[in-house]
């Protein structure tokens, strides 16, 4: 008998181990030791809606630069913004923004990331866009010459050392890629945490279990916030919200009114409504429902925008989200790191916020899946 349990337990450890090591669509195996006779390859927006792949000689870089075998990036909304525009005049566009790969060379042996720490071949890295980290020093990716590595659309990228660059060879490839989008919303929710007087005891509404409403969930968790309830009409958004942390959901479509809504929240709050609502709905209701579910003395903050996501027809910012947008200092991006390892500490599946994943060959697909709004993060991987 003892045996067979032995046989059981065994054969259960197998089948989850396999299961998190096979979590990606695309196997992360060696990456070859790097020559420097490599063909380097980038996606090129040639014109509206299609991107070509060009080949080019791998550059010489410069004493301050590096060069990044890249693993992967995600489709950001500017992506999508400029794949559709017919024309775009007066600026240079830096498409590929949200990446993250391995340094495979130095231009010295002295170079250092944003936060001192020392650079070397091998280290995984990702860059600061707003400073102009994932740019590669010969040009954008709207041109015909396919001259150089022009972004993160590519299976190589230049970046220069002074900009903010940062080693995280403690983050998991699918943390890597959300970089952007956790630092978005957690310094929203930070802002707002900080405004409320958020801690363990509050008691949070995430309304709308997107990509934001997710990831604010699994920010909230990390905080030590459990009173969490999640709203929602989509049953398998409701599973992984609890999976994220959420100690309760809500199906409104089971409910007759927003009225009967109120009344569960206020059932699972003993009385009581939210000390803060995250609102993450691209409905123009979405603000006025949230006031409803906060109490007086609440807090609102809406994160549908933070991503650069098409605004409905109203806008509405709160103080936690400027209008004019932020720029993320490096302690922002140390918080950002250190909220990742601790999701991944407390087994956050935060993976699951990936849910395309296309090789760099089919980068116009996964640009069609992005405008056509299917899944949560989509990601275009160098395999």
């Amino acid at each position: 008998m003892d045996l067979k349990i032995d046989d059981i337990v065994k054969q259960v450890l197998s089948e989850v181990g396999t299961h998190k090591e096979n979590r990606t669509a695309f196997t992360l195996e060696r990456m070859p030791v790097f020559t420097g006779n490599e063909t380097g390859k980038s996606a090129v927006l040639v014109s509206p809606e299609s991107y070509e792949l060009k080949e080019y000689k791998l550059p010489e870089i410069g004493a301050k630069e590096i060069l990044v075998e890249v693993e992967g990036c995600c489709v950001s909304p500017s992506d999508t913004i400029e794949f559709m525009k017919e024309k775009r005049v007066g600026q240079a566009s830096l498409l590929g923004q949200q990446g993250t790969g391995r340094i495979v060379k130095l231009g010295s042996p002295s170079l250092q990331d944003a936060a001192g720490v020392p650079l070397k071949i091998g280290d995984r890295v990702t860059s600061v866009k707003r400073a102009g980290g994932a740019a590669s020093a010969y040009g954008g990716n709207r041109s015909n010459t396919g001259a150089g590595p022009t972004g993160w659309f590519s299976n190589y990228v230049v970046l220069r050392a002074d900009n903010q660059i940062y080693q995280v060879n403690d983050l998991d490839l699918e943390s890597r890629l959300l970089t952007e989008t956790v630092i978005a919303v957690n310094s929203a929710v930070q802002r707002t945490a900080k405004l409320g007087h958020l801690d363990s005891s509050k008691r949070v509404i995430v309304l709308g279990c997107g990509l934001e409403g997710l990831t604010a969930i699994a920010i909230l968790n990390c905080m030590g916030i459990y009173n969490i309830i999640a709203i929602d009409g989509e049953e398998g958004s409701l599973k992984q919200a609890r999976e994220f942390g959420a100690r309760e959901t809500i199906d409104y479509r089971d409910k007759k009114g927003i009225q009967a809504v109120m009344e569960k929240i206020k059932k699972y709050f003993g009385g009581s409504l939210a000390d803060a609502v995250f609102q993450c709905t691209a409905s123009p209701l979405g603000r006025s429902t949230a006031k409803r579910f906060a109490k007086n003395s609440g807090s609102i903050c809406e994160l549908e925008y933070v991503l650069g996501k098409p605004k409905t027809a109203v806008r509405h910012y709160e103080d936690s989200v400027p209008s004019g947008g932020r720029y993320y200092t490096s302690r922002d991006y140390q918080e950002c790191f250190e909220l990742l390892k601790k999701a991944a500490q407390k087994e956050i599946p935060l993976y699951r916020l990936i849910t395309h994943r296309y090789r760099l060959e089919e980068i116009n697909e996964a640009h069609w899946s992005a405008i056509r709004g299917e899944g949560l993060a989509i990601a275009v991987f160098n395999r």
